[in-house]
Order: structure tokens, then C-alpha cells, then sequence
């Protein structure tokens, strides 16, 4: 996505512009929430600076406004709803009603966080080596509170859980939440899958504008000449010239495109190399007779950490439980896997039955989501890179975001505004 978007900005600036694209490029990050729902969070500018151009003048979709909700141990539900006041209170009452966390683990966070901005203590500067679990628990939260709450929560916010994230990142992501107006913490389910409401109307929005969108056969690659890219070459050894050029690919496929000298001579490129990513699966299912709300549940101490409603406008209600970097899983059989998701349903959702059940599928994905371990913030990479008419865009890439949507149009936004301000 973040391709398209700055193919769409470059060629509303005036720019020709032509789209590459080979099947093998796709990345289960884009895949995995086609046909998924959507969540937009009021923080997400670039998402809904994007949407509101696409939406205009188009047939709107229902969009609404959904409390972030959180299934316990014992099996409550408690819900986050953010509140209308100035900041920095909004977020303080929100965290001062949430019955999610006990009245010790909500007053040790909002002392911390009051000894901060009094200066009487200091953000640690080793957030970045230190997982966000230890970082938590140092600051009082109980091993109770990291479990049902913060690792949920961190999963949803990063994809990455509490024993495995960096602490930078975690307190980053939670600042550009709550750190500022309250708008910010609105969460929003979509209507239309990601594929709906981005993907193909900027596809359609670039074919009307005049660009030339192919898909390749063969995989192009990249010719260099010293620091330059000089052309792309295509099938039948066809050449593409152009004064700049945006990779926007995984960067698992990124690294191929470029020359033993290039990777060697630049630590730019050697450092992609090193990112990792994190497998995952979702269990979707059709079912009757459910409630038909939207609903996102986040699951505490349970295989599937996130578990999402989306009614149809049938009386079919969309289920969706989704797990990503959980090994235990992966070791399953779709059998297993299904039989394993229907108890977590029932469990979720008491009075399910089997035969209110219509179909169940299996999703697996290799590639699921970037994994944010300590030290993998200084991996991410800067979007202009050594080479000088070659920016790069992906979500994975160095935005201040997880790898999310928000990431990736972050990413392609920064693409745009090299290429505006360069002078090659």
C-alpha cells in the first residue's frame, strides 16, 4: 500500500509516474488484513488524511466509533472507553474508570507517569535494549495487570507481545495514544476490508489519472552505475529509466534487487537484513445467531489473543480469532486448529453453538507482522537512502509507527517529499 500511496501523491503533484508489480511482492502484512476488519485509530492523520481523499465523492461505507474491550481471566469483559476532556485528563479519568486494571496497578502507572512530568524522575534512556514486560514491571504493574491488560493491548498496538517488544517502542506507541488530545484514542472499525477502502481505490484512482500499473512477469531489477540507479530492467531485457526511484517491498525481497558491492559497501542495507518478521494465523467463521455488533475483544492468557465481530447485511455475523507469534500455534493442524478456535468461541461468546456455526477457515501467514524486539528500532531503515535517486517505503521501514497502516503511508508521504525537494 505504502507503493500505491506515493505513486497516488507523486502523480497528483504532476509527476509520470509507472507502477511495477510482481506477485511474488506481496506481504502477508497487506494480505492479512484484506479481508480482515479494519481499525483506524483518531492518531492515524496520514490514514484518514488518505481515506477522506479516496471517500470523496464515492458511495461513504458506515464507519463507527467501538470501546476497546478486554476479557479477563475470570472471564469479564472490561471495556476502555476514552472520555471527552482536555488533555492531558482524558486519558487519566479513562485510566482512573478502566475496571480492567486494580485500583494499585492504576495508581502506581498514573505515579510514575506524575514523577515524569515533574521532572522528579526521568524517562530511562536504555528503553530501547530493555523488553517492555521488565520495563512495566519496574514501574509497578503487577504480573496480573502485564497479563490481562498490557500484553493484550501491546499485541494489538504493535503485534508484538510484552516479552518480546521493545520497551522504546511500546512507550512510544502509547504516547502518540494518549499523549495527546483526546481524539487521538478514538478507535474506529471501518467498513470494507483494507482492500476496499484503500487498496483498489487507489488502484482505480491511478488508471484514471493515466498511470501505467503493470504486473511483471518476471522479477525487474535494479541497475546501479556508481551511486545511481541507472534503469530497471524488465522482461525481454526492456529498460526503464527514470530521474527517481521508490522501492516499496518487503524487505525480505528488497535486499535482492541490489549487488553484493552495494550490500557490503553500505551498513544501510546490511541492517534490513537483519529485520525479522513473525508468523500468525487467524480463524475466521460464519455464524448465526450471534450478536450482530462490532466488537473487538482483546484476550488475556488465551492461544488467540484478539477475537473481532463484523455483522453482514445478512443476519451472517464475521468472527474472527487471530493470533500472530505464537509458535504453540503454528505447531497445529487446521483440524486442530479449528477445533482448538471453536472451544476459545465458546468461551468468548457463551451460548455459541456448533450449529449456529456455518463455515470455519484457516489462515496461515508467514510473514504476519514486524518483529519489534529490543535493538530492532536502529535495524528499521530511513526512507532516503546512500543511493541517491532511490528512496524506500514500506511499513517496516523507520516511521516512529509499529508496521502498520499508519507506517506505511508515513513511509510513502516521506518518499514524496525527497522526491520534491531533491535536486537530481
Amino acid at each position: 500500500m505504502s507503493g500505491l500511496a506515493a505513486a497516488y501523491w507523486l502523480r497528483k503533484q504532476g509527476y509520470a509516474v509507472t507502477v511495477l508489480d510482481h506477485r511474488s511482492w506481496q506481504t502477508d502484512m497487506l494480505i492479512r488484513p484484506l479481508a480482515t476488519p479494519v481499525h483506524l485509530l483518531g492518531c492515524h492523520h496520514e490514514s484518514w488524511k488518505l481515506l477522506r481523499m479516496l471517500d470523496a465523492g464515492r458511495t461513504a461505507y458506515t464507519d463507527s466509533e467501538i470501546p476497546l474491550e478486554f476479557q479477563l481471566a475470570d472471564g469479564r469483559i472490561a471495556s476502555y472507553r476514552r472520555t471527552g476532556f482536555p488533555r492531558p485528563l482524558h486519558w487519566i479519568v479513562g485510566l482512573l474508570r478502566f475496571t480492567g486494571l486494580s485500583w494499585r496497578d492504576r495508581w502506581s502507572f498514573l505515579s510514575h507517569i506524575e514523577r515524569v512530568w515533574e521532572g522528579r524522575i526521568s524517562t530511562p534512556s536504555d528503553l530501547d535494549s530493555r523488553i517492555a514486560d521488565d520495563w512495566l514491571a519496574s514501574i509497578g504493574q503487577s504480573r496480573q495487570a502485564r497479563e490481562e491488560i498490557w500484553n493484550p493491548f501491546a499485541q494489538w498496538l504493535t503485534d508484538n507481545s510484552l516479552v518480546r517488544l521493545s520497551a522504546a517502542q511500546f512507550v512510544q506507541a502509547m504516547t502518540k495514544l494518549f499523549g495527546r488530545g483526546s481524539s487521538h484514542s478514538r478507535l474506529i472499525r471501518l467498513g470494507g476490508t483494507l482492500s476496499d477502502r484503500f487498496v483498489e481505490p487507489l488502484t482505480r484512482t491511478l488508471q484514471q489519472f493515466g498511470t501505467n500499473v503493470t504486473a511483471q512477469t518476471d522479477i525487474p531489477f535494479l541497475q546501479f552505475q556508481k551511486d545511481r540507479v541507472t534503469h530497471v530492467q524488465v522482461h525481454n531485457h526492456a529498460q526503464l529509466q527514470a530521474d527517481w526511484y521508490v522501492c516499496a517491498l518487503p524487505h525480505r525481497h528488497l535486499i535482492a534487487l541490489f549487488p553484493e558491492r552495494l550490500l557490503t559497501r553500505f551498513s544501510y542495507f546490511s541492517q534490513i537484513g537483519q529485520l525479522t518478521d513473525l508468523t500468525g494465523l487467524t480463524v475466521q467463521f460464519e455464524c448465526r445467531r450471534l450478536d450482530s455488533a462490532r466488537r473487538l475483544i482483546l484476550r488475556s492468557r488465551q492461544p488467540f489473543s484478539q477475537l473481532s465481530l463484523t455483522p453482514s447485511e445478512t443476519d451472517v455475523v464475521n468472527v474472527q480469532l487471530s493470533s500472530v507469534g505464537n509458535p504453540s500455534l503454528d505447531e497445529l493442524n487446521d483440524t486442530e486448529l479449528e477445533t482448538l478456535a471453536v472451544a476459545e468461541l465458546q468461551t468468548s461468546l457463551p451460548g455459541t453453538t456448533e450449529d449456529a456455526i456455518e463455515s470455519i477457515t484457516v489462515h496461515r501467514y508467514d510473514h504476519a507482522a514486524l518483529s519489534l524486539h529490543p535493538g530492532a528500532a536502529t535495524l528499521r531503515p530511513i526512507q532516503k537512502s546512500p543511493i541517491q535517486n532511490l528512496v524506500i517505503a514500506g511499513a517496516w521501514t523507520d516511521t516512529g509507527w509499529p508496521a502498520n497502516i499508519e507506517s506505511a503511508l508515513v513511509s510513502a508521504k516521506r518518499c514524496v517529499e525527497i522526491i520534491r525537494g531533491g535536486t537530481n
